[in-house]
Protein backbone atom coordinates (compact mmCIF):
# COMPACT_ATOMS: atom_id res chain seq x y z
CA UNK A 1 0.00 0.00 0.00
CA UNK A 2 0.94 3.55 -0.18
CA UNK A 3 1.23 5.80 2.78
CA UNK A 4 -0.14 9.28 2.78
CA UNK A 5 1.58 12.12 3.64
CA UNK A 6 0.01 12.81 7.00
CA UNK A 7 0.82 8.97 7.87
CA UNK A 8 4.52 9.88 7.06
CA UNK A 9 4.72 12.52 9.02
CA UNK A 10 2.76 11.25 12.34
CA UNK A 11 4.86 8.23 14.27
CA UNK A 12 2.45 5.39 14.29
CA UNK A 13 3.00 3.50 17.52
CA UNK A 14 2.79 -0.24 16.81
CA UNK A 15 2.22 -2.37 19.95
CA UNK A 16 4.21 -5.62 20.33
CA UNK A 17 4.29 -8.43 22.16
CA UNK A 18 7.38 -7.79 24.48
CA UNK A 19 8.10 -6.81 28.40
CA UNK A 20 6.58 -3.25 29.03
CA UNK A 21 10.09 -1.66 28.36
CA UNK A 22 9.80 -2.80 24.78
CA UNK A 23 6.38 -2.58 24.73
CA UNK A 24 5.87 -0.31 21.68
CA UNK A 25 8.23 0.82 18.84
CA UNK A 26 7.63 4.55 17.60
CA UNK A 27 7.39 4.00 13.44
CA UNK A 28 7.57 6.74 10.39
CA UNK A 29 8.52 6.49 6.94
CA UNK A 30 11.18 7.88 5.06
CA UNK A 31 10.04 9.04 1.78
CA UNK A 32 12.07 9.30 -1.69
CA UNK A 33 11.95 13.16 -2.84
CA UNK A 34 9.00 14.33 -5.35
CA UNK A 35 8.95 12.51 -8.78
CA UNK A 36 11.75 10.18 -7.56
CA UNK A 37 10.56 6.25 -7.64
CA UNK A 38 12.56 4.36 -4.33
CA UNK A 39 14.46 5.17 -0.92
CA UNK A 40 17.46 3.49 0.50
CA UNK A 41 19.04 4.85 3.96
CA UNK A 42 22.53 3.85 5.19
CA UNK A 43 23.80 6.59 7.85
CA UNK A 44 22.34 8.29 10.89
CA UNK A 45 23.11 11.05 13.51
CA UNK A 46 22.74 11.61 16.88
CA UNK A 47 20.05 14.39 16.09
CA UNK A 48 17.68 11.88 13.99
CA UNK A 49 19.55 13.32 10.15
CA UNK A 50 19.86 10.36 7.81
CA UNK A 51 21.20 10.19 4.80
CA UNK A 52 21.00 7.71 1.73
CA UNK A 53 19.73 8.06 -1.98
CA UNK A 54 16.78 8.16 -4.21
CA UNK A 55 16.84 6.08 -6.94
CA UNK A 56 14.73 6.11 -10.13
CA UNK A 57 15.15 2.93 -12.32
CA UNK A 58 15.79 3.48 -16.14
CA UNK A 59 12.28 3.40 -18.23
CA UNK A 60 13.86 1.38 -20.97
CA UNK A 61 16.51 -0.39 -22.59
CA UNK A 62 20.46 0.53 -21.74
CA UNK A 63 19.32 3.97 -20.45
CA UNK A 64 20.91 4.25 -16.70
CA UNK A 65 18.60 5.19 -13.77
CA UNK A 66 18.94 8.40 -11.90
CA UNK A 67 20.71 7.86 -8.10
CA UNK A 68 20.02 10.99 -6.18
CA UNK A 69 22.34 11.54 -2.78
CA UNK A 70 19.53 12.18 0.36
CA UNK A 71 19.35 13.69 3.68
CA UNK A 72 16.49 13.27 5.67
CA UNK A 73 15.79 15.99 8.60
CA UNK A 74 12.85 14.57 9.91
CA UNK A 75 11.16 13.01 6.94
CA UNK A 76 11.89 15.59 4.71
CA UNK A 77 14.37 14.73 2.07
CA UNK A 78 16.75 17.10 0.10
CA UNK A 79 18.37 16.39 -2.97
CA UNK A 80 22.08 16.77 -2.48
CA UNK A 81 23.54 16.03 -5.97
CA UNK A 82 24.33 12.34 -7.78
CA UNK A 83 25.13 9.88 -5.48
CA UNK A 84 24.63 7.67 -2.69
CA UNK A 85 24.84 9.16 0.63
CA UNK A 86 27.49 6.75 2.70
CA UNK A 87 27.75 8.39 5.71
CA UNK A 88 26.43 11.64 7.95
CA UNK A 89 28.17 13.29 10.50
CA UNK A 90 27.24 15.37 13.61
CA UNK A 91 26.97 18.74 11.86
CA UNK A 92 24.52 17.24 9.17
CA UNK A 93 27.40 16.89 6.55
CA UNK A 94 27.22 13.66 4.08
CA UNK A 95 29.33 12.06 1.56
CA UNK A 96 28.06 10.38 -1.31
CA UNK A 97 29.64 8.78 -4.30
CA UNK A 98 28.61 7.11 -7.60
CA UNK A 99 30.27 5.36 -10.38
CA UNK A 100 30.27 6.21 -14.19
CA UNK A 101 31.41 4.91 -17.15
CA UNK A 102 34.32 6.67 -19.36
CA UNK A 103 35.69 5.05 -22.10
CA UNK A 104 34.41 1.54 -21.28
CA UNK A 105 35.85 1.50 -17.80
CA UNK A 106 34.27 2.14 -14.47
CA UNK A 107 34.96 6.07 -12.89
CA UNK A 108 34.23 6.70 -9.31
CA UNK A 109 33.37 10.34 -8.12
CA UNK A 110 33.13 11.38 -4.37
CA UNK A 111 30.73 14.30 -3.43
CA UNK A 112 30.60 15.92 0.33
CA UNK A 113 27.37 18.32 1.42
CA UNK A 114 29.78 20.40 3.87
CA UNK A 115 27.96 23.73 5.37
CA UNK A 116 25.47 23.91 2.32
CA UNK A 117 26.90 23.58 -0.30
CA UNK A 118 28.66 20.63 -2.52
CA UNK A 119 32.40 19.99 -2.77
CA UNK A 120 34.32 17.83 -4.87
CA UNK A 121 36.42 14.49 -2.71
CA UNK A 122 37.33 13.08 -5.57
CA UNK A 123 41.31 11.78 -4.99
CA UNK A 124 43.22 14.40 -7.81
CA UNK A 125 45.37 10.98 -9.03
CA UNK A 126 42.38 8.62 -8.63
CA UNK A 127 42.43 6.08 -11.66
CA UNK A 128 39.59 3.54 -12.99
CA UNK A 129 37.40 1.22 -10.57
CA UNK A 130 35.92 1.63 -7.21
CA UNK A 131 37.14 3.49 -4.51
CA UNK A 132 36.79 2.17 -0.70
CA UNK A 133 34.76 5.56 0.55
CA UNK A 134 31.75 5.44 3.18
CA UNK A 135 32.28 7.67 6.40
CA UNK A 136 32.92 11.45 7.41
CA UNK A 137 34.39 12.70 10.55
CA UNK A 138 32.70 15.63 12.50
CA UNK A 139 36.08 17.65 11.11
CA UNK A 140 34.95 16.98 7.82
CA UNK A 141 37.75 14.19 7.70
CA UNK A 142 37.32 11.13 4.67
CA UNK A 143 39.19 8.68 4.65
CA UNK A 144 39.23 6.37 0.82
CA UNK A 145 41.15 3.73 -0.85
CA UNK A 146 41.48 4.45 -4.42
CA UNK A 147 43.64 3.75 -7.67
CA UNK A 148 46.11 5.72 -8.89
CA UNK A 149 46.25 6.62 -11.90
CA UNK A 150 49.89 6.77 -12.08
CA UNK A 151 49.99 2.89 -10.81
CA UNK A 152 48.63 1.64 -14.31
CA UNK A 153 49.63 -2.06 -13.55
CA UNK A 154 47.12 -1.85 -10.73
CA UNK A 155 43.38 -1.98 -10.70
CA UNK A 156 42.73 -2.25 -7.52
CA UNK A 157 42.54 0.56 -4.96
CA UNK A 158 46.60 0.38 -4.68
CA UNK A 159 46.25 3.74 -2.29
CA UNK A 160 44.86 4.39 0.68
CA UNK A 161 44.34 8.45 1.62
CA UNK A 162 42.27 10.71 3.49
CA UNK A 163 40.51 14.44 3.01
CA UNK A 164 41.27 16.48 6.12
CA UNK A 165 40.56 20.25 6.13
CA UNK A 166 39.88 20.07 2.47
CA UNK A 167 42.99 19.51 1.54
CA UNK A 168 43.77 15.34 0.25
CA UNK A 169 47.13 13.65 0.99
CA UNK A 170 48.14 9.64 0.41
CA UNK A 171 48.74 8.39 3.79
CA UNK A 172 52.32 7.68 4.98
CA UNK A 173 52.51 4.37 4.37
CA UNK A 174 55.44 2.61 2.69
CA UNK A 175 54.89 0.54 0.63
CA UNK A 176 51.88 1.37 -0.46
CA UNK A 177 49.43 -1.65 -1.17
CA UNK A 178 48.63 -3.52 -4.26
CA UNK A 179 45.19 -3.91 -2.60
CA UNK A 180 44.36 -1.01 0.14
CA UNK A 181 40.74 -0.64 2.31
CA UNK A 182 40.34 2.49 4.06
CA UNK A 183 36.78 4.24 4.76
CA UNK A 184 36.59 3.29 8.34
CA UNK A 185 36.89 7.09 10.80
CA UNK A 186 35.71 8.14 14.20
CA UNK A 187 34.20 11.56 15.06
CA UNK A 188 37.14 12.70 16.00
CA UNK A 189 38.58 12.09 12.70
CA UNK A 190 40.89 8.92 13.50
CA UNK A 191 40.99 6.85 10.41
CA UNK A 192 41.51 2.69 9.85
CA UNK A 193 42.00 0.60 7.38
CA UNK A 194 43.99 -2.01 5.52
CA UNK A 195 46.67 -2.63 3.10
CA UNK A 196 48.29 -5.60 1.44
CA UNK A 197 52.04 -4.27 0.42
CA UNK A 198 52.80 -4.47 -3.40
CA UNK A 199 56.13 -6.22 -2.36
CA UNK A 200 54.40 -9.12 -1.46
CA UNK A 201 55.10 -8.50 2.40
CA UNK A 202 52.10 -9.71 5.01
CA UNK A 203 49.09 -7.62 5.03
CA UNK A 204 48.09 -5.85 8.07
CA UNK A 205 45.52 -2.89 9.44
CA UNK A 206 46.35 0.63 10.36
CA UNK A 207 45.27 3.69 12.32
CA UNK A 208 45.75 7.15 11.46
CA UNK A 209 45.26 10.40 12.79
CA UNK A 210 46.63 14.10 11.44
CA UNK A 211 49.80 13.57 12.41
CA UNK A 212 50.77 9.84 11.22
CA UNK A 213 49.79 6.36 11.02
CA UNK A 214 50.28 3.22 12.93
CA UNK A 215 50.79 -0.33 11.76
CA UNK A 216 48.29 -2.22 14.08
CA UNK A 217 50.04 -5.85 15.05
CA UNK A 218 48.91 -8.81 13.31
CA UNK A 219 46.37 -10.94 14.56
CA UNK A 220 48.17 -14.46 13.52
CA UNK A 221 49.99 -16.21 10.44
CA UNK A 222 48.88 -14.54 7.03
CA UNK A 223 45.85 -13.46 5.45
CA UNK A 224 44.43 -10.31 5.04
CA UNK A 225 41.83 -7.35 6.68
CA UNK A 226 38.97 -5.71 6.15
CA UNK A 227 38.67 -2.32 8.83
CA UNK A 228 34.75 -2.25 9.67
CA UNK A 229 34.95 0.57 12.14
CA UNK A 230 37.08 2.00 15.08
CA UNK A 231 35.31 3.81 17.97
CA UNK A 232 36.41 7.37 20.27
CA UNK A 233 39.22 5.24 21.83
CA UNK A 234 40.78 4.21 18.66
CA UNK A 235 39.93 0.64 19.18
CA UNK A 236 39.54 -1.13 16.06
CA UNK A 237 37.33 -4.21 14.40
CA UNK A 238 37.67 -6.02 11.38
CA UNK A 239 36.90 -9.44 9.72
CA UNK A 240 40.18 -11.48 9.13
CA UNK A 241 40.46 -13.89 6.62
CA UNK A 242 42.54 -16.80 5.76
CA UNK A 243 41.81 -18.67 2.85
CA UNK A 244 38.49 -19.63 3.22
CA UNK A 245 37.74 -18.85 6.13
CA UNK A 246 37.31 -15.59 8.17
CA UNK A 247 37.40 -14.42 12.01
CA UNK A 248 36.24 -11.57 14.22
CA UNK A 249 39.23 -8.99 15.96
CA UNK A 250 39.26 -6.32 17.54
CA UNK A 251 42.52 -3.91 18.31
CA UNK A 252 42.43 -2.25 21.95
CA UNK A 253 45.50 -0.39 22.94
CA UNK A 254 46.91 -1.56 19.51
CA UNK A 255 46.49 -4.91 20.66
CA UNK A 256 44.77 -7.49 18.77
CA UNK A 257 42.30 -10.08 19.58
CA UNK A 258 40.72 -12.77 17.87
CA UNK A 259 36.90 -13.26 18.98
CA UNK A 260 35.29 -16.63 19.34
CA UNK A 261 34.11 -18.43 16.55
CA UNK A 262 35.76 -20.13 14.01
CA UNK A 263 34.21 -18.93 11.05
CA UNK A 264 32.88 -15.02 11.57
CA UNK A 265 33.25 -11.90 10.59
CA UNK A 266 32.25 -8.16 11.36
CA UNK A 267 29.41 -5.95 10.18
CA UNK A 268 30.70 -3.89 7.57
CA UNK A 269 29.25 -0.62 9.72
CA UNK A 270 30.48 2.43 11.21
CA UNK A 271 28.89 1.27 14.67
CA UNK A 272 29.96 -2.25 14.75
CA UNK A 273 32.26 -1.43 17.42
CA UNK A 274 30.88 0.88 20.54
CA UNK A 275 32.86 2.67 23.15
CA UNK A 276 32.87 0.06 25.64
CA UNK A 277 34.40 -2.64 22.83
CA UNK A 278 31.12 -4.48 22.41
CA UNK A 279 31.32 -5.65 18.34
CA UNK A 280 28.34 -7.28 16.23
CA UNK A 281 28.45 -9.37 12.84
CA UNK A 282 27.77 -12.74 12.47
CA UNK A 283 29.54 -16.22 13.37
CA UNK A 284 28.96 -20.05 11.93
CA UNK A 285 26.78 -22.64 13.82
CA UNK A 286 26.60 -25.97 12.34
CA UNK A 287 26.55 -24.08 8.73
CA UNK A 288 23.86 -21.12 9.54
CA UNK A 289 25.28 -17.59 9.38
CA UNK A 290 23.99 -16.09 12.92
CA UNK A 291 23.81 -12.69 14.33
CA UNK A 292 26.81 -12.40 16.80
CA UNK A 293 27.68 -9.90 19.52
CA UNK A 294 30.61 -10.05 21.26
CA UNK A 295 30.45 -8.60 24.74
CA UNK A 296 34.13 -8.34 27.16
CA UNK A 297 35.42 -11.27 24.10
CA UNK A 298 32.98 -13.67 25.02
CA UNK A 299 29.95 -14.41 22.27
CA UNK A 300 26.60 -13.50 23.22
CA UNK A 301 23.37 -15.59 22.01
CA UNK A 302 20.94 -12.85 20.88
CA UNK A 303 18.22 -15.46 20.43
CA UNK A 304 17.77 -14.85 16.78
CA UNK A 305 16.01 -17.48 14.24
CA UNK A 306 17.81 -18.71 10.98
CA UNK A 307 20.04 -16.95 9.06
CA UNK A 308 21.22 -13.51 10.63
CA UNK A 309 22.99 -11.01 11.11
CA UNK A 310 24.23 -7.91 13.71
CA UNK A 311 24.69 -4.88 12.35
CA UNK A 312 24.89 -2.33 14.52
CA UNK A 313 25.48 -1.16 18.62
CA UNK A 314 25.22 1.99 20.30
CA UNK A 315 27.11 2.82 23.41
CA UNK A 316 23.96 1.74 25.52
CA UNK A 317 24.80 -2.15 24.40
CA UNK A 318 21.68 -1.95 22.02
CA UNK A 319 22.34 -4.59 18.80
CA UNK A 320 19.99 -3.90 15.69
CA UNK A 321 19.81 -6.38 13.04
CA UNK A 322 18.16 -8.58 10.62
CA UNK A 323 16.89 -12.76 11.24
CA UNK A 324 15.40 -14.75 9.00
CA UNK A 325 10.93 -15.38 9.75
CA UNK A 326 8.98 -17.58 8.09
CA UNK A 327 11.76 -17.41 5.11
CA UNK A 328 12.29 -14.05 5.09
CA UNK A 329 14.58 -11.05 6.58
CA UNK A 330 13.10 -9.18 9.38
CA UNK A 331 14.57 -6.34 11.68
CA UNK A 332 15.20 -6.84 15.38
CA UNK A 333 16.21 -4.90 17.97
CA UNK A 334 18.31 -6.53 21.18
CA UNK A 335 18.69 -4.94 24.73
CA UNK A 336 19.77 -6.86 27.88
CA UNK A 337 18.67 -9.94 26.94
CA UNK A 338 15.42 -9.14 25.06
CA UNK A 339 14.68 -9.46 21.45
CA UNK A 340 12.40 -7.78 19.73
CA UNK A 341 11.12 -7.48 16.11
CA UNK A 342 10.60 -3.96 14.54
CA UNK A 343 7.68 -3.71 12.49
CA UNK A 344 7.32 -2.69 8.80
CA UNK A 345 3.96 -1.35 6.61
CA UNK A 346 2.48 -4.79 5.66
CA UNK A 347 5.03 -6.81 7.52
CA UNK A 348 7.61 -6.07 4.39
CA UNK A 349 11.16 -7.79 4.56
CA UNK A 350 13.57 -5.43 5.36
CA UNK A 351 16.71 -5.39 7.05
CA UNK A 352 18.23 -2.60 9.80
CA UNK A 353 21.28 0.14 8.20
CA UNK A 354 22.23 2.11 11.26
CA UNK A 355 21.47 2.69 14.99
CA UNK A 356 22.42 6.14 17.08
CA UNK A 357 22.58 6.02 20.95
CA UNK A 358 19.21 7.58 21.45
CA UNK A 359 17.65 4.15 20.17
CA UNK A 360 17.03 5.56 16.48
CA UNK A 361 16.86 3.18 13.78
CA UNK A 362 16.82 3.51 10.00
CA UNK A 363 16.64 0.47 7.25
CA UNK A 364 15.36 -0.39 4.13
CA UNK A 365 13.54 -3.15 2.21
CA UNK A 366 15.34 -5.50 -0.03
CA UNK A 367 14.99 -4.19 -3.44
CA UNK A 368 16.76 -1.12 -5.19
CA UNK A 369 13.85 -0.65 -7.73
CA UNK A 370 10.92 -0.83 -5.01
CA UNK A 371 12.67 0.05 -1.83
CA UNK A 372 11.02 1.73 0.81
CA UNK A 373 13.12 3.38 4.07
CA UNK A 374 12.17 4.04 7.54
CA UNK A 375 12.63 4.96 10.89
CA UNK A 376 12.00 3.24 14.17
CA UNK A 377 12.62 4.98 18.02
CA UNK A 378 12.90 3.16 20.61
CA UNK A 379 11.23 3.65 23.84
Amino acid sequence: MRWSPPALTVLATLALTAPPAHAAVAFEELPPPPHVAAAVVSALNEAGQAAGSGWTPPTSGPLPGRLEAVRWDGTTPAILGTGHGSGINERGDVVFSFVTKEGGAQVHYARAWENGRVVDRTPPQRGTGRMTIRDISDAGVIPVGYNNVNDPEFYDNDRAGAWRQGAFADLPLSPQGARSYHQAANHRGSTAGSLAPKDGAAAFAFRCSATGCARLPVAGDGGSYSVAAINESDSVAATWSVGSTSRAVVWTADRPAVLPGDVAGVADNARAINEDGDVVGWHLDEGVREAALWRDGALVDLGTSGESEAVAVNDRGEVVGWHTVDGQPRPFHWRAGVLIGLPTPDDLPAKPAALNNAGVVVGNTLYRDTSRAFRWTLP
